[in-house]
């Protein structure tokens, strides 16, 4: 994502404090303990959350893929992604972990009844900005470009797709995205997106 560099004097004993709070997992170094220091101290947070939706008969083909990518959600300081599974849920529990060897936390869920209904059922968790990924879309791109997008245009959604017809992609949602969620089966690309496209409040992200 975009940063700057800055130079600032501070007290030794407050650096000293900063210091204290890197554990190298959750605080990587001093410029990331100062970093969510700040944003605390302005009542927001760098905690970001990302869904991975990890269903379907191919989905163990793809977990190296998924694997690959990890380590940038970790870079972008995500924390928790939250996995939902359906069909072979336990084989991919089994690959992957619980996340801490990508420095993350993972929350496994089979309950959701398609790519909305996952996320229905996380109504309470998705608080703040959160990233949707199709198992089989983690590609090359860069998802903190994405990022990026997404936060200069104010969009309740950014849609990252390569196929305008399916909307199949990568998806980022404001909390404001939940309460167009209902229980049951339902589909993103389906019953989601495309009332938002009609609504003015989706943004297409093309993927060339």
């Amino acid at each position: 994502m975009e940063r700057e560099r800055v130079t600032i004097s501070i007290k030794k004993t407050v650096l000293d404090k900063i210091d204290r709070t890197i554990d190298g997992t959750n605080i990587r170094n001093r410029s990331h303990a100062m970093e969510s220091l700040i944003l605390k101290g302005l009542g927001t947070s760098d905690t970001q959350t990302a869904v991975v939706l990890m269903g379907g008969d191919d989905v163990l083909k793809s977990i190296p893929y998924v694997e690959k990518s990890l380590s940038e959600l970790k870079d972008l300081n995500f924390e928790t992604v939250h996995i939902a599974t359906g069909f072979l849920g336990d084989r991919v529990k089994d690959k992957l972990g619980d996340g801490s060897k990508y420095g993350l936390k993972f929350v496994y869920n089979d309950k959701g009844e398609g790519s909305a209904g996952a996320l229905a059922v996380l109504k309470k968790e998705l608080k703040n900005t959160f990233i949707v990924v199709n198992h089989n879309q983690f590609t090359d791109f860069k998802l903190g470009e994405l990022l990026d997008f997404h936060k200069k245009h104010h969009f309740v959604a950014t849609i990252a797709t390569d196929d305008l017809e399916t909307l199949h992609g990568i998806y980022i949602f404001e909390p404001e995205i939940t309460s167009r969620l209902s229980k049951g089966f339902s589909m993103l690309e389906d019953d989601i997106l495309p009332k938002l496209i009609k609504d003015s409040k989706a943004v297409v992200f093309p993927i060339l």
